[in-house]
């Protein structure tokens, strides 16, 4: 059961929407909420090219920027403690300046779970398109990353895409034992060019489930068509609340997750996303 959880602080929709999330989790389940803010220093001091006067022009700029950063972290402390205080939740908060991606790897080492905006960003900005931390952390998940749109739905059911790989079977098994969504129904999504295999790997992940008293519905797909394409169809569907992933097919979870056909999963998520590989 989990214990406690990690929440990347920001201001964009989605971060806004995580840290709901990450509240109603807590409340439900009694969890220990930790929220990080921090500041990017590598990209704060990164040099520029060289040019008349560029020198002071970047020292300007430095000072600026650290100024930007430290009055958002500032702001997102204060309403981290504000919202939880709201809700019930005893707050704590954790700040940084140095290398966000070591930051939230060594703050999530005493945490069950990470959740984050798909576009965190620690650079004094309200958001990043594509969030180099985020990148970086689905490379290398040291923990579960619950991934979250611009906003939060109902609750509803889970969606497991399961392809039998290492990875998969790692997921499946860290998102039982988290126990966060105990109560909902899972259907176990398998897509195969072969019905037979789709079938056996959805019975399989369905087996382990209701070992754990889930309630599930095998849904093993045909198809020759890219498993992403599927399952990012099947992920926008009415009624779905999170999609629980730890690879899927020959070229695995960074293909799937920032691949051309797929960079929507991450960059417009539409439901949150349990991923650990």
């Amino acid at each position: 059961m989990m214990k406690s959880a990690l929440l990347l602080l920001g201001e964009s929709p989605s971060s806004i929407a995580a840290g709901a999330y990450a509240r109603r989790l807590a409340g439900t389940l009694g969890v220990r909420l930790i929220g990080l803010a921090g500041i990017d220093l590598a990209f704060i001091e990164a040099p520029m090219p060289g040019a008349i006067g560029g020198a002071a022009y970047h020292a300007q700029m430095e000072t600026g920027l650290r100024a930007q950063a430290e009055t958002l972290r500032e702001r997102l402390d204060a309403a981290f403690h504000r919202d939880c205080a709201a809700a019930g939740i005893v707050p704590e908060c954790l700040s940084f300046a140095g290398d966000p991606f070591e930051q939230v790897t060594t703050a999530s080492a005493g945490c069950d779970l990470v959740i984050a905006g798909h576009d965190v960003t620690f650079r004094g900005l309200v958001s990043e398109a594509h969030s180099d931390t985020l990148a970086q952390l689905l490379a290398a998940t040291p923990r579960p990353i619950l991934v979250c749109p611009e906003a939060i739905g109902p609750e509803g059911d889970v969606l497991l895409a399961y392809d039998g790989s290492l990875p998969s079977m790692r997921a499946l098994q860290l998102f039982v034992l988290c126990g966060g969504w105990a109560d909902r129904r899972v259907r176990v999504l398998s897509v195969d060019t072969a019905l037979d295999a789709a079938e056996r790997l959805a019975r399989d992940a369905a087996a382990y489930l209701r070992l754990h008293g889930y309630a599930v519905e095998p849904c093993p797909v045909q198809s020759s068509e890219s498993p992403a394409g599927v399952i990012q169809a099947q992920a926008a569907g009415e009624g779905v609340e999170l999609l629980v992933m730890g690879a899927y097919g020959h070229r695995g979870l960074k293909e799937f997750l920032f691949g051309s056909t797929t960079q929507n999963i991450i960059g417009a998520p539409q439901s949150c996303i349990f991923i650990y590989h």
